[in-house]
């Protein structure tokens, strides 16, 4: 019983010629440059050469979308802290003392500092073909920034440290009396 895996190389037939067969190279082979068999056929030599090109611009090809895709991960990585930090102001309560003030402080300078070095943060994902793909997650990196510190203002809000009232703003106004107060 003979196994269909297995090659007897005793009994191929050594009459044919194998020295003009001329086999294609898979994808993603690179022959050197010093193998007999590429200096000796010219045609093996463009094939290769062609094959070069073609795997070269693929990976340049793949790097940029790679690049890409590492910038909108770099655009929303702000957008994942902004429950953290939201449960962060509701842990701290509406109360005037100095956690709940350092939090809301943090709120503002983070992304202040964050905006100003935005063009560091995507540097390294720039190149000059992808330079206008990179518009969008920077707008998106700014926009998530922008809502950090819009939580940090209903913080401030919330706390009262905004001047929301006429009498916030004018010395000879009496602040707005509250006639009645609820639970809710």
């Amino acid at each position: 019983m003979s196994n269909n895996w297995s090659i007897d190389f005793a009994s191929l037939d050594p009459s044919r010629n194998r020295g003009q067969l001329v086999l294609v190279d898979p994808p993603g082979f690179v022959a050197s440059s010093n193998t007999s068999s590429s200096r000796n056929n010219p045609r093996r030599r463009e094939i290769n050469s062609q094959q070069t090109q073609q795997a070269s611009a693929t990976i340049e090809q793949d790097q940029e979308t790679l690049k890409v895709k590492k910038a909108w991960d770099a655009a929303l990585s702000p957008g994942k802290n902004i429950p953290m930090n939201a449960f962060m102001l509701w842990m701290s309560g509406n109360g005037v003392q100095i956690f709940s003030v350092m939090i809301t402080g943090m709120l503002f300078f983070q992304p202040i500092k964050a905006l100003m070095a935005i063009d560091s943060a995507f540097e390294r994902y720039e190149s000059q073909k992808n330079k206008s793909q990179l518009l969008w997650p920077k707008v998106t990196f700014i926009l998530l920034q922008l809502l950090t510190m819009a939580l940090g203002l209903y913080k401030c809000s919330a706390m009262g440290l905004l001047p929301t009232a006429t009498s916030d703003w004018l010395a000879f106004m009496e602040p707005k009396q509250n006639i009645e107060y609820s639970a809710l």
